[in-house]
């Protein structure tokens, strides 16, 4: 049989360990609670600021949308195109981080096409494609380059972009694209390849007038070849 041990009294009155050290933990917490509550506003504070800063971020979304959409407005009105390209170049100005921001670019420049304005068109498209990732909208923007480079007489430049739209797989464009690079390779005297291309877009099935104008353009270049 174990004997009972008995504890002196002087050790019962000594800390229990566990007590000690919450203890100590207590009065490290009361010795910085300053310094804890502190930092704990500060982090509510960055949540806070987060929070209001996604708020203005959607808010001056919501505002671009708002002014791009009227400017679309204006340009679908002929006298009004003036009115379009100043609204245009407010949203590029004052919201330049948007997705508005960016489509506003390829508004502008179908406005400076309008005013004969073609380098200022070019720069716009140019700067499109350096700030924008929408993919479905890259194609729609080197196929107005090819435009803008036919408005300048610069048939070579436009092939090279109609070539891009090829590439990026946009089948919807392809057949307008093809048939816009024929009439480029005519105007560069490349009558087969201009023929190779506009019999690819045929086979499409282009809607008229396109269809009518590949049909017309091929007899052209039949009559020559005979």
């Amino acid at each position: 049989m174990v004997a009972k041990r008995r504890i002196p009294k002087k050790k019962l009155r000594e800390p229990d360990e566990f007590i000690t050290w919450g203890s100590r933990a207590m009065n490290y917490a009361l010795d910085h609670i300053r310094h804890i509550a502190l930092g704990l506003l500060l982090v509510g504070v960055i949540i806070l600021g987060f929070i209001l800063w996604r708020q203005h971020l959607a808010a001056g979304e919501e505002q671009a949308f708002t002014l791009l959409g009227k400017g679309i407005r204006f340009y679908h009105q002929e006298e009004k195109i003036g009115e379009a390209l100043h609204t245009f170049s407010e949203v590029i100005k004052d919201h330049r981080r948007t997705k508005a921001g960016e489509v506003a670019l390829l508004y502008r420049g179908r406005c400076y096409m309008l005013q004969e304005e073609y380098d200022r068109a070019i720069e716009d498209f140019n700067l499109f494609l350096k700030r924008s990732s929408a993919a479905f909208l890259r194609p729609i923007a080197l196929n107005a380059l090819g435009n803008a480079y036919i408005a300048k007489g610069d048939y070579g430049r436009a092939v090279d972009h109609f070539q891009q739209v090829l590439a990026s797989g946009e089948e919807w464009l392809k057949p307008y694209v093809l048939i816009q690079m024929g009439m480029c390779w005519e105007k560069l005297g490349e009558e087969s390849k201009a023929s190779e291309v506009y019999q690819e877009s045929l086979k499409m099935v282009p809607p008229d007038p396109w269809a009518n104008l590949v049909r017309v353009r091929l007899k052209k270049l039949e009559g020559k070849t005979k």
